[in-house]
C-alpha cells in the first residue's frame, strides 16, 4: 500500500484514536489529527512520527488554514462534532454543523480524493419504536426519522432525545450528497451511519437505556437513582442492537478508505444512497434481530460484520 496523507478531524476522540492507532499499526500512512485547541494533551497526543496534531478550531476556522492543511491531503475523514451524543443542544448541534460545512467544501476546494463522514444511526432512530417495521427493514435509503426517543420520561431527561444532534448529521449527509454530485468525479463521499462505539474496550455489557456513556448523560435531580421500568428495558434491546465492535468500526472505516464509487450519474429515489461519487451504509454490527439493513454495507464495503452484541 503506498504512503497517503490521511486528515482525522475529532482526531483525539474516542472514534479518531482508535482509527489513527489502527492506521499506525497496519499501514505506513502519515496522519495528522485535527483538534480544538483545549482538547489537545500530552497525554492523548500519540508519540509517533507519522503522526502530527494540529489545534484548529472547526467553528472558527481560517480558510486560509484549513487549506494549508488539506494541502497535500489524500483523505479526510469527519469526526469532528462539538456535542457527539444524543444530548447536544441545538446550539451545539448548530456549531457541529459548522464543523461539517467547513471541512467538507475547504476538502472540495483542495480536490481532496475522498471524504468519509461519520453519520450516526439517530439520523433513523424514529423507527425504533415503530412496530411496522422488523429485523433488517431499516435501509440507508428509508426515509430519515431524526431522534432517538427513551420511553422513560426520567431516562430523557438525562440522556436527550438526539434530535438536534442527528439533524446535524443529516444536515453532513446532504451537504456530501450535494458535493459529490457536482464534485463527485474529483472528491468522493462515503458516508457511514455508525451505531454506538463506545470509548475503550466497547463491550455490550455496558450498553444502557441511556445510550450515552455515564460522564455524558445530563446532570438531573436524582439522576444517578432513576430505577428502570419497561421503557428502559425495551430501549436497552434497541441500543444493543445499535451497537458497533471496534473491530467491526475498523473493518468498515478501513474499506470506506479505499472503496469504489459511482463516477457517473445515477437515477435514484429522494434518499437514494448511491449516486455519483457518494455512497451511504448502514455501520452497524450483525446485532440479533436489529433493524438496521446490512445489505448495503456489504455490497458497497465490502466488509462483512463479525460480531453481535447478543452473542
Amino acid at each position: 500500500m503506498s504512503t497517503k496523507t490521511i486528515a482525522i478531524t475529532g482526531g483525539l476522540g474516542n472514534l479518531g484514536t482508535k482509527l489513527c492507532n489502527h492506521l499506525i499499526d497496519t499501514t505506513s500512512h502519515n496522519i495528522i489529527l485535527i483538534e480544538h485547541p483545549s482538547f489537545i494533551t500530552p497525554e492523548k497526543t500519540p508519540d509517533h512520527s507519522a503522526v502530527k496534531v494540529l489545534p484548529i478550531d472547526l467553528g472558527h476556522p481560517s480558510s486560509a488554514k484549513i487549506l494549508e492543511v488539506l494541502k497535500d491531503v489524500d483523505t479526510v475523514v469527519h469526526f469532528s462534532a462539538v456535542n457527539p451524543y444524543p444530548n447536544a443542544t441545538w446550539s451545539e448541534s448548530a456549531q457541529s454543523m459548522d464543523h461539517t460545512f467547513a471541512i467538507f467544501q475547504a476538502a472540495v476546494l483542495h480536490k481532496v480524493r475522498r471524504v468519509v463522514f461519520a453519520s450516526s444511526n439517530h439520523v433513523m432512530g424514529g423507527y425504533k419504536d415503530d412496530s411496522a417495521y422488523g429485523p433488517s427493514s431499516v435501509k440507508p435509503s428509508s426515509d430519515p426519522r431524526v431522534g432517538t426517543i427513551p420511553l422513560n420520561p426520567k431516562t430523557l431527561a438525562v440522556s436527550g432525545d438526539a434530535v438536534g444532534y442527528a439533524s446535524a448529521k443529516l444536515a453532513g449527509e446532504r451537504l456530501a450528497m450535494t458535493l459529490a454530485n457536482i464534485y463527485g468525479n474529483t472528491t468522493s463521499f462515503v458516508v457511514l451511519r455508525i451505531g454506538w462505539c463506545q470509548p475503550g474496550e466497547n463491550i455490550p455489557s455496558t450498553l444502557s437505556a441511556e445510550g450515552s456513556p455515564p460522564e455524558f448523560l445530563k446532570s438531573s435531580e436524582g439522576a444517578d437513582a432513576i430505577e428502570q421500568n419497561a421503557g428502559d428495558q425495551k430501549d436497552e434491546v434497541w441500543f444493543k442492537q445499535m451497537w458497533l465492535s471496534n473491530r467491526d468500526y475498523l473493518a468498515y472505516f478501513d474499506k470506506a478508505l479505499t472503496i469504489n464509487v459511482p463516477s457517473e450519474d445515477i437515477e435514484c429515489e429522494v434518499h437514494g444512497n448511491v449516486r455519483k461519487g457518494f455512497v451511504l451504509v448502514n455501520a452497524m454490527s450483525n446485532n440479533s434481530g436489529a433493524k438496521w439493513n446490512l445489505e448495503e454495507t456489504r455490497k458497497w464495503l465490502g466488509a462483512e460484520s463479525k460480531d453481535d452484541s447478543f452473542q
